[in-house]
C-alpha cells in the first residue's frame, strides 16, 4: 500500500530509543545487582547518553520516541520529565524490562506502569515495545482493550500494517523493527551471556542504515530504529547518528515519532481514533 507520507516524503523513519538503563543489566544476570561496574554502564544512559541525544534532537529539530522502563523513570524522574516536556513521546517498555505470562498479570503490570508515567508526565504510553520482543497470544486483545494504538515488535514486514484479531483487522498499527537497525548489533560490548563483542564504528553502523534508507525509499516503506542511549549515546556514535539523520533529511525521509506514524497510518486506513492518555 502507498501510505502517502506527509509532505510527499518518500518514506517514514521512526526515531526511537529504548531507555533500559540499569534494568538491562538487572535482568540479564542476577549477579549484576551486586556488580557495580555493570550497573554503572546502565547509569551511563541517563548521565551521559541521553543529554547528548536530546541535545542532538533539539539541534536537528526532531522529536523521538523513548520506550522507557518505568523503574528507570522512578529512579531518574528528572530526565524522563524533561524528555516529555520537550515534546518527545514516552512508550511502554515494562517496569523492570519484564513480560508477564498471563493476561491478568500483564494487565496489572501495565496499570502500574501507566500510573507511574501519568504521575511524572501527565500521560500514559499509547504504544508498546515489549522487552526482548516477547509477545503472548493474549497481548493483542489486551492492547486493544486498553486503547493502545501501535506496537513495535514484529519483524515480518518492511512497512506498517494493522494487527489482526479473530480474523479481522484492529486499530493497532504494527511498526516493525529488526536487528539490522538495532544499534546493539554494532555497539554493545559485554562478556556476559548473551555475549556481544563484535564492535563496529559508528560510521560503519550508519552506512548500513543509509543503505536501508536507499532501498526502502524506493518502495515508499518505513524504517524503525532501535537505539539504546547507554551505547549509542557515546560521542562517536552520536556524531555518526547526526550524519545519518542529515542524510535521511536530504533524501526525502519523513522523520517522526512512532505515535505520529501510527496516527497517520490509522487515518489512511479510515480509523477515526480518539487517543486517551
Amino acid at each position: 500500500m502507498n501510505w502517502h507520507w506527509p509532505d510527499n516524503k518518500r518514506m517514514a523513519l521512526c526515531l526511537s530509543f529504548d531507555i533500559d538503563a540499569e534494568t538491562l543489566w538487572l535482568t540479564r544476570n542476577a549477579i549484576n545487582a551486586r556488580h557495580l561496574a555493570n550497573m554503572s554502564r546502565g547509569l551511563y544512559a541517563t548521565k551521559q547518553g541521553l543529554p547528548r541525544i536530546l541535545r542532538l534532537l533539539d539541534e536537528e529539530g526532531l522529536k523521538a520516541t523513548f520506550f522507557t522502563t518505568a523503574y528507570t523513570a522512578e529512579i531518574h524522574p528528572e530526565i524522563i520529565q524533561y524528555i516529555a516536556a520537550q515534546g518527545h513521546e514516552i512508550g511502554y517498555h515494562g517496569y523492570l524490562h519484564e513480560v508477564k505470562d498471563t493476561y491478568e498479570e500483564e494487565s496489572a503490570l501495565m496499570d502500574k506502569v501507566d500510573a507511574i508515567f501519568r504521575r511524572l508526565t501527565g500521560k500514559r504510553p499509547v504504544g508498546v515495545r515489549m522487552p526482548d520482543g516477547i509477545i503472548h497470544d493474549f497481548h493483542k486483545r489486551l492492547w486493544l482493550e486498553r486503547g493502545i494504538i501501535y506496537s513495535s515488535n514484529w519483524r515480518n514486514n518492511d512497512g506498517p500494517f494493522l494487527l489482526d484479531l479473530d480474523g479481522g483487522e484492529i486499530p493497532i498499527v504494527e511498526l516493525p523493527k529488526d536487528g539490522v537497525v538495532d544499534d546493539t548489533s554494532y555497539d554493545m560490548y559485554t562478556l556476559q551471556h548473551p555475549e556481544h563483542y563484535y564492535l563496529r564504528s559508528g560510521r560503519e553502523m550508519v552506512k548500513i542504515w543509509q543503505d536501508e534508507i536507499d532501498g526502502l525509499a524506493e518502495e515508499g516503506r518505513m524504517l524503525n530504529l532501535v537505539m539504546h542511549p547507554q551505547f549509542i549515546g557515546r560521542p562517536g556514535y552520536v556524531r555518526a547518528l547526526r550524519g545519518f539523520l542529515r542524510y535521511a533529511k536530504e533524501n526525502g525521509v519523513w522523520i517522526a515519532t512512532d505515535e505520529q506514524v501510527a496516527k497517520h497510518v490509522l487515518a489512511q486506513k479510515g480509523f477515526n481514533i480518539e487517543v486517551k492518555y
